[in-house]
């Protein structure tokens, strides 16, 4: 399993970051508050569905690039346009279709438009891959949202993804 994205276990009481706030005025009590249980559920459900996966040998990154790729099964991607959409630098995504291809669950074609690039396909065996294992990831979503209704769900992805807007990025 990987190593959590997101260390402290035991949080600040509220309170006591409104205390904190006397000895640090540019404190946000509320703002602190919401970031670091915002990070402790995200690392716990990144370590859970990790795990999920690690029982099928997959890795987070190698799943990202095949879910990627089953977006549209019948295209291919070239690598470049894999590592942007998947987040990595091309060095890593050479790492991660190295060890799809051998096993089997990509293939490299040559581009039909260009003899020296390639595009990286879904194989079959792929296919199969995530069919077999999607199901039960899916159920697991499910389970793990399910303490939310699906207005407050629409609500979080409404406030996640404004937040997210409000994030620099971060430099390559």
């Amino acid at each position: 399993m990987s190593k959590p994205m997101f260390y402290l276990r035991d949080l600040p009481k509220h309170e006591n970051l409104r205390a904190q706030a006397q000895r640090y005025p540019d404190i946000n009590p509320d703002a602190l508050t919401s970031l670091i249980v915002l990070l402790r559920v995200a690392s716990d459900t990144l370590s859970h569905l990790e795990s999920l996966l690690a029982r099928d040998d997959m890795s987070q990154g190698r799943f990202t690039v095949l879910m990627v790729l089953n977006r549209n099964p019948d295209l291919g991607l070239s690598p470049a346009d894999l590592a942007t959409k998947c987040g990595v630098t091309r060095a890593t995504m050479t790492g991660l279709l190295d060890g799809l291809e051998r096993e089997g669950f990509v293939a490299r074609e040559d581009a039909l438009t260009d003899r020296r690039m390639f595009v990286v396909r879904l194989t079959p065996p792929g296919r199969a891959f995530l069919d077999r294992i999607l199901p039960q990831y899916y159920r697991r979503i499910d389970k793990l949202m399910s303490p939310l209704g699906e207005r407050e769900q629409r609500q979080l992805v409404e406030i996640l993804s404004k937040l997210g807007a409000h994030v620099p990025p971060t430099a390559e």
